[in-house]
């Protein structure tokens, strides 16, 4: 009886702590998508220990999008590559990630690469 007892109780403090994390994981996602018309390189500079690290390089086909769960507030440092020429960036700057969801848009305006922050959808709420 005892251990029938424990093992509800188990259960049900796992499904309410399931239920109750599900809005607290919804939040802080950046999204870039590719927005050019032809396949992109996009990747992630980091600085550590005053050297330059290279993140995982993500080809992103036209209309494609990269999405990343972002902990906390921060400042992204990214270069974006046009695919058929990989050795020289075609847009490097900062991405201001806020504590909310963003999205941001790779295009091209006058022939030069650009990225900028576009309304992200809205997440309906239960």
């Amino acid at each position: 009886m005892l251990l029938a007892t424990t093992s509800l109780l188990r259960t049900v403090v796992a499904l309410t702590a399931l239920f109750c994390s599900t809005g607290a994981a919804s939040a802080n996602w950046i999204t870039i998508k590719n927005d050019t018309g032809k396949p992109i390189v996009v990747q992630e500079i980091v600085v550590v220990n005053g050297q330059v690290r290279r993140g995982k390089p993500t080809t992103l086909l036209s209309g494609e999008t990269l999405r990343e769960f972002i902990p906390g507030p921060t400042v992204k440092r990214v270069e974006v590559y046009d695919a058929a020429a990989p050795n020289q960036a075609a847009w490097s700057g900062n991405l201001n990630c806020k504590d909310d969801n963003q999205m941001f848009s790779v295009t091209v305006a006058g022939g030069r690469v650009a990225v900028g922050q576009v309304a992200a959808p809205a997440v309906p709420k239960k």
